[in-house]
């Protein structure tokens, strides 16, 4: 009977500390997955949304020369995303990306390019590993910040592409042409 009653009090500590750990972790995490996953796929949206405001003779407009064209600046989203997710899962994307050569940036190839990133992004996301979260790596332009593990990469990544988009927004007003209504 001591026996069952010992063992009973140790399930219920183990039980009590997995509980803990558990809240623990959803306490050090802003958001769970899912709720970063949907968040995701509002940002395919929305980006996808603005991309299809422009003209598609308007995909070489850039306000000054030293801008990227509105069509660069959405093939660079959609680059970014398979070239960061690849490095951070090792799943091989839809496409390869180079951030030092050019690639076309029409709007067919840029809606196309984007819609392929934004699936491989929701695709790898749920598959990413505690390990894969932990990794670092050495990013050269990330200047006077610490090198990123996987989680600040991801994190990251979602700012990169409101970035640019928040760019293309501007565009779309230089020339006119009201933005998509802000959808998060």
């Amino acid at each position: 009977m001591r026996l069952v009653h010992r063992l009973s009090l140790l399930v219920a500590f183990l039980s009590l500390a997995a509980a803990t750990i558990a809240q623990e972790s959803k306490i050090n995490s802003v958001l769970d997955m899912s709720e970063f996953i949907r968040d995701w796929q509002i940002s395919k949206q929305f980006t996808i949304d603005v991309a299809n405001a422009m003209p598609a003779d308007l995909y070489t407009f850039k306000p000054n020369p030293e801008e990227m064209t509105f069509g660069e600046q959405m093939v660079h989203i959609a680059g970014a995303n398979v070239f960061r997710f690849n490095q951070i899962t090792g799943v091989k994307p839809p496409f390869q990306f180079d951030p030092s050569k050019p690639m076309p940036s029409d709007k067919e190839t840029a809606l196309k390019l984007l819609e392929q990133s934004f699936d491989y992004t929701l695709a790898v996301l749920p598959q990413i590993t505690p390990e894969q979260l932990k990794r670092t790596w050495h990013i050269p332009s990330w200047k006077g910040r610490n090198d990123p593990d996987g989680r600040a990469m991801i994190m990251n990544m979602f700012v990169h592409t409101a970035h640019h988009r928040a760019q293309c927004e501007v565009y779309l007003r230089a020339k006119g042409i009201k933005p998509p209504d802000y959808t998060f």
